[in-house]
């Protein structure tokens, strides 16, 4: 008979595995390589998201002397010599995004033919650079994004709706940029690491046609804002500039290449796991996406669909990607999709009669921040107390934050620099 590890240890190995999984995604260290391979210097450095100080930061470090501009959120501001740096609001636009969308356009607009932009894009990007297109205004951008954030859509269907309304996202930068030389290294955060989805493609050609994404937008029921409909109407009669199409000359010279993604940290929390604790069997484990509570049923299901065998063997998962939740008109609380799916995990568990005897979920989003809240996600062990009828309650008011603070199950990490999605990491033991 294995003898189980103890209840602390698997709490600790999920937080050191989470915590290494950061590591591999260390924004710093994978952008100073990758500058250190240009064939050109550059003579403008943009950054933008949630690792654009770090990334640029990162750029001086490997001796590259343009400056430029760095747009990023309140928490992981910094100044740095030679950039004219902006701090700005997510999830929700605000209008120093607006401020420094201007700045970003009014300095690329004036590059030319013998030019180099680098541009650093990661995680956050398209709420920070917000630049509506003409004829919307900030406040109509604002109700827009609200209304995508509470449709349940994925961020690739979000992002398809974005590059509409946008001066600068799908490629419409590099249209501004033409004719010069643009680089742009990025840090993904959506799933398949699709560039036209990182910070919306603000260099990137928008492969989904427009009857398309005008559907998409009807059946959403995002037609309901006054603006839409005429704004759609006006670009399908040619009257407003599409987004950058493949082909487009202003695209001849773009080069892009994805730096690091959420690829790379789930591999780092595997190893990690595999080598801290080699007994520890580790399960293929799906995607994340769909709906969070849905997502932590389904990986419920595959923890207690284990058999039975050696009695103590601990195995486990861990999975990587993005979830959403759609917000009903009971959605009166707090919380974010990590939140929400580690503590529908555990419902999920404590309701099931072939749960295993102990289980641990740590669910986090890698940014550090999961949703409008200043946790990451939330850690939940079997021996937690668990309270049936509050967690029904929270999820049904999506109100996981209240929830797991109030039990001490929230994980915290701080800002991390980086966006690569959201980790997912469970140990189960029979």
């Amino acid at each position: 008979m294995i003898k189980p590890p103890p209840v602390t240890d698997c709490a600790r190995l999920l937080r050191t595995a989470f915590d290494a999984a950061l590591i591999a995604g260390d924004p710093g260290k994978v952008t100073k390589e990758a500058c250190s391979t240009l064939d050109t210097a550059p003579s403008c450095i943009i950054s933008v998201g949630k690792a654009a100080g770090a990334m640029a930061t990162a750029a001086r470090d490997a001796g590259l002397k343009a400056g430029g501009i760095v747009v990023t959120t309140d928490e992981n501001y910094c100044e740095i010599a030679g950039f004219t740096c902006f701090a700005a609001a997510h999830p929700v636009p605000d209008q120093r995004g607006l401020d420094a969308a201007q700045a970003v356009a009014d300095r690329v607009v004036s590059l030319g033919v013998d030019d180099h932009l680098l541009l650093l894009i990661s995680g956050g990007g398209s709420a920070l650079l917000p630049a509506p297109a003409d004829g919307v205004t900030l406040e109509q951008k604002i109700q827009l994004n609200d209304a995508l954030l509470a449709s349940g859509m994925d961020i690739h269907k979000m992002n398809i709706v974005r590059r509409l309304f946008s001066r600068l996202k799908g490629g419409r930068l590099a249209r501004l940029a033409a004719p010069a030389k643009i680089t742009q290294f990025l840090l993904s955060d959506v799933p398949d690491d699709r560039p036209e989805s990182i910070a919306s493609g603000l260099a990137v050609a928008d492969p989904v046609p427009l009857e398309l994404a005008v559907a998409l937008i009807r059946d959403a029921g995002l037609d309901r804002l006054a603006f839409v409909p005429p704004y759609i109407d006006a670009m399908m009669a040619g009257k407003i500039e599409q987004p950058v199409r493949r082909g487009d000359p202003a695209l001849e010279r773009v080069s892009t290449r994805i730096l690091a993604s959420n690829i790379h940290c789930r591999e780092a929390a595997s190893r990690f796991i595999a080598e801290a604790a080699p007994d520890i069997t580790q399960l293929p484990a799906p995607t994340l996406d769909g709906e969070a509570a849905e997502m932590a049923r389904r990986l419920a299901r595959q923890i207690c669909c284990q058999p039975s065998g050696n009695s103590g063997q601990v195995f486990g998962l861990v999975a990587g990607g993005e979830t959403t939740v759609t917000l009903g008109s009971q959605a009166d609380g707090l919380g974010g999709r990590s939140q929400e799916l580690a503590l529908a995990f555990a419902a999920s568990m404590k309701s099931s009669a072939d749960a295993p005897k102990f289980w641990a979920i740590l669910a986090g989003g890698t940014d550090g921040r999961d949703g409008p809240t200043d946790a990451a996600g939330g850690l939940i062990l079997s021996s937690d107390v668990f309270e049936a009828e509050a967690a029904s309650t929270a999820l049904l008011r999506h109100d996981s934050y209240h929830y797991l603070k109030q039990r001490n199950q929230l994980l915290r990490v701080g800002a991390t620099g980086t966006n690569l999605a959201d980790l997912v990491l469970v140990l189960a033991c029979r």
